[in-house]
């Protein structure tokens, strides 16, 4: 135990995520009990006992002879698949299968990158239904691909050619991540070295109009996307994935449910496919077939949809590892309707991650783990806690171990950049920055500028103003010094004092220490929302007029309180964070209780970090 450490006053961030002069974001508890009876329940979901009679193996068709010899009794027939594509139609919402199918009644190699499969006993009745997706080499495409990589070489000389694996989970914030993924969150951080973005703000309503400023660097009505013309598609925008794939790299376009899709939720999708891969002729085969969905629609028969999808990208990995590609997978069906559900997702995607990185998938990789916002719907986005973290989703990066020993300066900056107020226009110019890539750091900065890479140290400066967000989506905090008569100078001071007392000391420890008495109070600051905060503005479809006038009706505020004094006995000093809501008029701890200086031996009467910075022995 370190007993004597001395953090300096200026130091200390374990109230918030971000503390600068110009933006405090707090740091609240995942597990605070303003919220308990709304996040308790984890709901994991089963798929059906009844296994497949088909499975894949590489890019082989298997049949399962154990169940085909127990359940079929010598009554099964043959099986036969169609393909599935999409064919030379321009509409996003059809797909069609191959007139002609093959029948197999054995192992078989599939020459169609996604199948429908159905089986037959002797009477040709149908006795099974399935689907699978294969990533099958694109020899032709490939070559054209090499000449462009060759030339983006020559041309741009990149000091280094690293993968971008994109992998987002709708509506998780960074609180519900730490809630319901933590074996992903544990594997992530303490295996891969991830750097989280703690002050990950998302800068607009839903999923759209946040994935488009991580993928193309402006706001939706920059492109100028219309979102009166449905009908318009949105082949002709420069996302991200157009500028590796010009520069000779693969790209793979991933999402589960079509109705729910990025481009295609009350819009029209792409006209001619985005990516090499493109996942969406077989969601929606899968999804206009009720007969194989099981588990409230989240299973394939025996299998979980995001296993199935996960699976798909794991399989691109394997064959394009040693080759440049770029792949985006973003799933929503799982988690976008509910809050618990997300427990569903921890194994599936750590098992992701750990078998990606075992395989050396990732060497050359680097790979985001992000999601777009928190959740928006249900009782949780009532509450102050809920409509902070809404605006607050996980952000988390990964690069090649090599690359952190291999780039100093710029694993610094991303280390400084986890408590730093970050933005999906900052991921673009990352990504940017990863495929034109120089090794190089600029340094000085202009805060003024909305996107900013990674690789560079983000202004302390920064504002929400400066990212272009709204105040609505600000999750910044102002903080300003309280006079020594405001009401709320003495009444935080003495929730704190008593908190410590009836919570801590007298709760845990009675006769062993003194209670603490103020022996004289350093500090308060105020740290206050903007009230747009805590009001919420329905857009029309999915975007919010930038110059929106906001329902101005008083509303109900929560006020944070950096409070540090020194106690008596023992001279101790104590800086803490103590939450005041108007609506119920009471105190609650917003964070930790940081002990700013040494504490020695005044508390050996007691066990426990948290006890002996706080109790000075009788």
């Amino acid at each position: 135990m370190i007993r004597n450490r001395v953090i300096h006053p200026s130091t200390v961030t374990s109230h918030f995520l971000v503390n600068t002069e110009v933006c405090h974001i707090p740091k609240v508890d995942p597990f605070d009990l303003s919220i308990n009876t709304l996040i308790k329940d984890k709901n994991f979901i089963k798929c059906s006992n009844v296994t497949s009679l088909t499975f894949q193996d590489g890019q082989g068709l298997r049949l399962n002879m154990d169940v085909i010899n127990t359940t079929y009794n010598g009554n099964f027939s043959y099986c036969e698949y169609h393909g599935i594509n999409r064919g030379n139609n321009t509409d996003d919402n059809k797909y069609q299968y191959t007139p002609n199918g093959t029948i197999f009644k054995k192992d078989i190699v599939v020459t169609e990158q996604f199948v429908r499969v159905k089986c037959y006993d002797k009477s040709h009745s149908v006795i099974y239904s399935n689907y699978h997706a294969f990533i099958l080499p694109q020899p032709i495409r490939l070559q054209k691909l090499n000449n462009r990589f060759s030339k983006h070489k020559e041309e741009n000389k990149p000091r280094e050619t690293l993968n971008v694996l994109m992998i987002g989970v709708d509506s998780v914030s960074r609180l519900n991540h730490i809630r319901n993924m933590p074996k992903t969150r544990d594997y992530l951080l303490r295996h891969l070295d991830a750097i989280e973005l703690q002050g990950y703000n998302k800068v607009a309503d839903n999923t759209f109009v946040n994935i488009i400023p991580m993928t193309t660097g402006r706001f939706v009505e920059e492109l100028p996307w219309n979102e009166q013309k449905s009908g318009e598609p949105f082949d002709k925008y420069n996302f991200i994935w157009k500028n590796f794939s010009s520069s000779g790299y693969s790209t793979l376009y991933v999402e589960d449910d079509p109705g729910l899709g990025i481009f295609n939720y009350l819009k029209s999708g792409f006209h001619v496919p985005p990516a090499d891969y493109y996942y969406r002729p077989l969601a929606l085969a899968v999804e206009g077939d009720n007969s194989v969905w099981t588990s409230g629609h989240q299973c394939v028969g025996d299998r979980f949809e995001t296993d199935m999808i996960l699976n798909y990208t794991k399989d691109f990995l394997k064959l394009y590892h040693k080759l440049p590609y770029f792949g985006f997978n973003f799933l929503s069906r799982l988690t976008h309707d509910s809050i618990s559900n997300t427990a569903s997702a921890d194994t599936p995607y750590s098992n992701m991650f750990r078998d990606i990185h075992n395989q050396g998938l990732l060497d050359n990789t680097v790979l985001i783990f992000f999601s777009d916002h928190g959740m928006r719907f249900g009782e949780i986005r009532q509450t102050y806690i809920g409509k902070l973290e809404e605006r607050l989703p996980m952000m988390l990066l990964v690069f090649p171990k090599w690359f952190y020993k291999k780039y100093p300066k710029i694993t610094q900056n991303l280390k400084i950049n986890q408590n730093r107020f970050t933005t999906p226009f900052d991921i673009y110019e990352t990504i940017k920055d990863i495929l034109y890539f120089t090794g190089d750091v600029k340094g000085d900065v202009d805060v003024k500028q909305r996107g900013i890479s990674l690789f560079e140290e983000i202004p302390v400066s920064r504002t929400c103003d400066h990212a272009g967000i709204l105040p609505h989506w600000c999750t910044c905090m102002s903080q300003q010094e309280l006079s020594t008569n405001d009401q709320f100078y003495n009444m935080s001071v003495n929730y704190l004092i008593n908190y410590i007392n009836q919570h801590f000391l007298l709760k845990n420890v009675t006769g062993k220490c003194w209670p603490l008495k103020l022996g004289r109070t350093k500090s308060v600051h105020i740290i206050k929302n903007n009230d747009k905060l805590l009001k919420f503005k329905q857009s029309l479809n999915d975007v919010i007029n930038r110059t929106v006038s906001y329902d101005e009706k008083r509303v109900n505020s929560t006020y944070i309180f950096q409070v540090a004094v020194s106690l008596t006995p023992g001279s101790g000093e104590f800086e803490a964070a103590v939450r005041y809501d108007e609506t119920t008029r009471n105190f609650t701890m917003a964070g930790d209780i940081s002990r700013i200086n040494k504490y020695g031996h005044d508390s050996d009467c007691v066990n426990g970090n948290f006890l002996r910075k706080l109790c000075f022995c009788r």
